[in-house]
């Protein structure tokens, strides 16, 4: 069995942990330069420096960080430190395979098979990147498409900042339009583009019903909202893809849930194992 140090304590390096397959590595540790993380453990992993790790003498490395700059200078560190075996970069391989886009097809097949009625809908769009594929699987419905398209508001931020949640900053993913990803859409006669700040531009869909909810809003304050507002809305055997719920730089999507499990009993949630911290939540 291989010895295996996964490189980076952070969000990608925790998802790693839970994917690795367990009978083919052993993995030693996970190293991280934030010193603040030596002595804690990830998944019953512990996590400690580079230098500690490098010393376990690992044979492959898992460089689990996302941006090559990042993940050339974690493998310059290591070989500096003596490590001369097999290295593993998980930003590339995510470059050729996405857990998430293959389970959305998944459900996309299982909906279409059972029958389940109702629109789709995204809360959080950016660029399209979901958007497009929603209206390539779901030809034939209404796909409602929420955003401001100005990035974070300032309201939201400030539910954010009074939670000590996220480092988020008022118009962070503000570089898009609804141009720009009405352009990218197969079929864009089957989109509805709600513009503004959610759930005020939810008015007049009050009985509308859906059948799959891409749920992508990042923070607390927009997530709970989209919960209140389209769990209730799920036809029977409907689905919401709900992006960060656990996720370390978007911790108030996570909130958001307990939040609401709180406040109306638990939700039949199955976390996904992706590198963002996906779940799929499922209406009975």
């Amino acid at each position: 069995m291989e010895k295996l140090v996964i490189m980076g304590a952070g969000q990608f390096g925790r998802a790693a942990a839970a994917l690795i397959n367990r009978e083919s590595f052993s993995v030693l540790a996970a190293a991280d330069r934030d010193s603040r993380l030596w002595g804690s453990s990830m998944d019953r992993i512990p996590v400690m420096s580079p230098q500690e790790a490098m010393a376990l003498n690992p044979d492959t490395l898992l460089i689990s960080v996302s941006g090559r700059d990042r993940a050339e200078a974690m493998k310059s560190q290591a070989e500096s430190l003596g490590f001369h075996g097999k290295i593993i970069f998980l930003d590339e391989m995510r470059r050729y395979f996405d857990i998430r886009s293959s389970v959305l097809l998944r459900l996309c097949r299982r909906l279409n098979h059972m029958g389940i009625p109702g629109s789709v809908a995204e809360l959080g769009v950016y660029k399209g990147d979901t958007a497009w594929k929603l209206n390539l699987l779901f030809p034939d419905r209404r796909l409602y498409l929420f955003d401001t398209f100005q990035g974070f508001s300032e309201a939201d931020i400030a539910e954010e900042k009074a939670r000590s949640l996220s480092r988020a900053e008022a118009g962070d993913f503000s570089d898009t339009s609804e141009k720009s990803v009405m352009s990218r859409l197969p079929f864009p006669d089957r989109a509805v583009v709600r513009k503004g700040f959610f759930p005020d531009t939810a008015s007049g869909l009050e009985q509308e019903t859906f059948a799959l909810v891409s749920l992508d809003a990042d923070l607390y304050a927009p997530t709970l909202a989209g919960l209140e507002f389209f769990y209730p809305r799920l036809s029977p055997g409907g689905v919401i893809i709900l992006h960060d719920w656990d996720n370390r730089r978007f911790p108030g999507a996570g909130q958001a849930v307990c939040v609401w499990e709180q406040q109306h009993g638990p939700l039949p949630l199955i976390p996904l194992g992706d590198l963002h911290g996906t779940a799929v939540i499922i209406r009975p």
